[in-house]
């Protein structure tokens, strides 16, 4: 049987006090193009369901969207800081806690990544004005498909056996991993210093991704199938342990 990936869903942010759960179809189409079988989760994660979905799934992504509020890395906001959501973040932080607990493969995207490092015990840069150095555009101005420049690897990483020494991402973010947890490892950067990749140690496949792949992947480029064919891979191992 294929593997069933639960990709947990956003909110969407507008002034109706009617919130939308949203979800880029490209994070499903990478699901299916790799083998895999994905369901959408919702974006707010109740604690009483979890049980639930860590049986149901065989591997997590978690999706990109807003900013994460500082107050969960003891940090009073920036001026640059964008929209948040405190319970959107408290939700999805318990959550990621358990995948990690239960060691079920996971991807995050984007914040996703930002979930993963924070949830993990690391912090944030609020706003990348905050990082000394930083002198690439990390937020393009062309189609989310197209690349925007090269991400290297540390070696003995995950994504250097993926990708080998670096690999063009694009770049969609204004926040960025500061300080990696106890159990953290940082294993991507961009030329300018910017953390791209985070992976938790301890666990058989949990990485944290800063760059969009899904949308890269959708949108015709191939250099990122590797990355989900091995995400994909492992939870097909994890599938066969249930």
């Amino acid at each position: 049987m294929k593997p069933v990936i639960g990709i947990v869903s956003h909110v969407e942010v507008t002034k109706s006090p009617l919130q939308a759960t949203t979800l880029g179809n490209p994070y499903v189409v990478s699901v299916e193009k790799t083998g895999g079988t994905p369901i959408i989760l919702p974006c707010y994660i109740h604690e009483s369901d979890i049980d639930t979905y860590l049986n149901l799934c065989d591997g997590f992504i978690f999706s990109g969207g807003i900013d994460i509020s500082p107050s969960f890395y003891n940090e009073e906001p920036h001026a640059k800081l964008g929209t948040t959501d405190y319970a959107l973040d408290e939700s999805q932080f318990t959550f990621m806690k358990k995948v990690l607990e239960h060691n079920k493969p996971v991807l995050g995207i984007c914040r996703g990544h930002q979930v993963l490092t924070v949830a993990s015990g690391g912090t944030l840069y609020q706003d990348l004005s905050e990082q000394e150095g930083v002198y690439l555009k990390h937020f393009q101005d062309t189609s989310i498909g197209n690349f925007s420049h090269k991400i290297f690897f540390e070696p003995d990483s995950i994504l250097h056996d993926i990708f080998g020494d670096w690999v063009y991402g694009n770049s969609y973010h204004h926040q960025a991993t500061k300080e990696a947890g106890p159990d953290t490892r940082i294993i991507a950067y961009s030329e300018d210093k910017v953390v791209e990749a985070i992976q938790v140690q301890s666990q058989k496949f949990a990485l944290g991704i800063q760059w969009h792949p899904e949308a890269m992947f959708a949108h015709g480029s191939e250099t990122m199938r590797p990355l989900f064919e091995a995400f994909i891979h492992a939870c097909k191992t994890d599938e066969n342990t249930k």
